[in-house]
């Protein structure tokens, strides 16, 4: 007991430590890991971005609220996919346990919360009269960058919560115990943590001038450093 918790202590402080530039050291490892498989990447990031869309096009906030649901899931399939890159050497959809999708389902209910927020802040912005155009498949006439800053504002929670989902589908972990061990490893290597959730931002928030080819392209590549975060933080 007293090594376990000695080790977890040792650990922790170790994060506490990490310097910003330890975010490059990542970033560069994942644009490794994304070399290995770029156009499977790609073409699975398009088509989780594709289906997610699709669904949005569903009736009114119905389909919105829905797809709002499903993307949190088609993330964990990217996640899933980039992390049988890293281990096995080869893009496969193939692992997790029954218990674990199940929670990840519960867990994605995350993604309508996030969502509302998202819009209350989009309310500020841009009125809601825009926003309940928008939610309901409307094409506006607003400034891009309202849309980018709407759409980006998730990205402090989002980074809190990052590896919830590599917690619960790769160590079978419950959501809460994922919840508070990736908050806590989140804060504890805050500086690194922070220049990727300026690279999450960017990758959600460009996507309005870019015709969302920076999630689509970026994302991967930003995903695939977290992966790599991910096993450094949580070796």
């Amino acid at each position: 007991m007293t090594t376990v918790t000695s080790t977890r202590a040792i650990h922790q402080q170790a994060n506490k430590s990490l310097p910003a530039k330890e975010a490059l050291t990542w970033l560069k490892e994942g644009w490794q890991l994304f070399a290995k498989a770029p156009f499977k990447l790609l073409g699975l990031s398009f088509l989780t971005l594709l289906t997610a869309g699709l669904i949005q096009a569903l009736a009114g906030p119905v389909g919105l609220g829905i797809s709002k649901w499903v993307s949190p899931l088609l993330a964990t399939i990217m996640w899933l996919a980039i992390a049988n890159l890293a281990v096995k050497g080869k893009v496969s959809l193939w692992g997790g346990k029954m218990r674990s999708w199940a929670n990840i389902a519960l867990w994605s209910l995350t993604g309508p919360v996030i969502a509302w927020i998202q819009f209350q802040i989009g309310d500020m912005l841009m009125g809601a009269q825009s926003m309940a155009a928008l939610a309901s498949g409307t094409i506006v006439d607003v400034p891009a960058w309202k849309v980018g800053l709407m759409m980006g504002s998730a990205s402090p929670i989002n980074l809190l919560l990052l590896f919830v989902p590599m917690l619960i589908i790769l160590q079978n972990r419950s959501i809460v115990a994922s919840f508070k061990h990736s908050i806590v490893a989140v804060i504890d290597a805050y500086k690194p943590m922070l220049v990727i959730g300026v690279m999450i931002f960017l990758s959600v928030a460009l996507a309005p001038y870019t015709f969302a080819l920076s999630g689509l392209v970026l994302g991967p590549i930003v995903s695939c450093a977290c992966f790599v975060a991910y096993q450094r933080l949580f070796r």
